[in-house]
């Protein structure tokens, strides 16, 4: 009876530690998604194309927030942004609740945003979602579909003039 016991025990232990390396090794895999993640808006905002594109497949499907048509290559997405950098400084990019879901070497994200940045003399922003495919190619995960979406940032009513101003 005593080696039943013992050897259930020991089976429960080798399942125990199966299922935390089988964990382990899925947050391990989500932390490199989010580092990835992290690298593309670091690089974004000091306007790096080519750190960004580390991240991105070079077949990559960009679906852009500005109701332009859909891109079919990182060459095309990268000319894309540069030309946006060229017209913007001061860039900031908040990511929040973030949600990732893997199966295998296919990921799938979603996330809130908020932007700010200039372009001219101007000050600008704006609110969005960013939908992500990845998939993990020669052991890196890369970007193979971006599909964001953007509304305009609300922006403070201007104060009244002095004279409509109640006393």
């Amino acid at each position: 009876m005593k080696q039943g016991v013992r050897g259930a025990w020991i089976v429960t232990l080798v399942l125990c530690l199966s299922l935390a390396a089988s964990l382990g090794a899925r947050d391990s895999e989500e932390k490199k998604i989010e580092a990835v993640i992290d690298a593309v808006i670091e690089a974004y905002r000091k306007g790096d194309v080519v750190s960004m594109g580390r991240h991105y497949a070079s077949d990559v499907r960009f679906v852009p927030a500005d109701y332009n048509p859909p891109i079919q290559s990182w060459t095309e997405v990268a000319d894309r942004y540069k030309e946006a950098f060229a017209q913007l400084s001061g860039l900031e990019l908040v990511r929040e609740n973030i949600y990732i879901e893997r199966r295998g070497k296919v990921a799938w994200v979603f996330y809130q945003w908020r932007f700010a940045g200039v372009a001219g003399q101007h000050a600008m922003g704006a609110l969005g979602h960013t939908t992500l495919i990845l998939e993990k190619r020669g052991g890196d995960w890369v970007i193979l579909y971006n599909h964001t979406s953007a509304l305009p940032a609300p922006l403070e009513p201007a104060p009244p003039p002095a004279a409509e101003r109640p006393n």
